[in-house]
């Protein structure tokens, strides 16, 4: 059972990546691309964090703390890397980039 429910973290983490790549490449606009883009690192870095949980036999093994210190820094980082590009985006659009 446990397999099973470790299969389908990470069937599911591929298919919300897989959804986050189409949503890019079909998006019309900058904006819409950090959308999606901003998507891939909020559900399936942590579905793939719970299928490491799940696999390793103590849970206070290194896999596990890994694994949870790449999602939460996904999680993180990815909201002031899409802050910094949509920003720059921005002041290209309006002609006020000064380099």
């Amino acid at each position: 059972m446990r397999t099973i429910v470790v299969d389908a973290a990470l069937v599911l983490a591929v298919l919300c990546e897989a959804l986050c790549v189409l949503g890019v490449v079909a998006s019309a606009t900058v904006y819409d691309r950090l959308h999606y883009s901003g998507a891939t690192t909020s559900v399936a870095p942590f579905l793939v964090l719970v299928a490491i949980v799940l696999r390793q036999p103590h849970p206070y093994t290194s896999p596990v703390w890994n694994g949870l210190f790449t999602a939460v820094t996904l999680f993180a980082l990815n909201n002031v890397l899409s802050h910094a590009i949509a920003r720059v985006a921005r002041q290209r659009e309006s002609r006020d980039v000064k380099l």
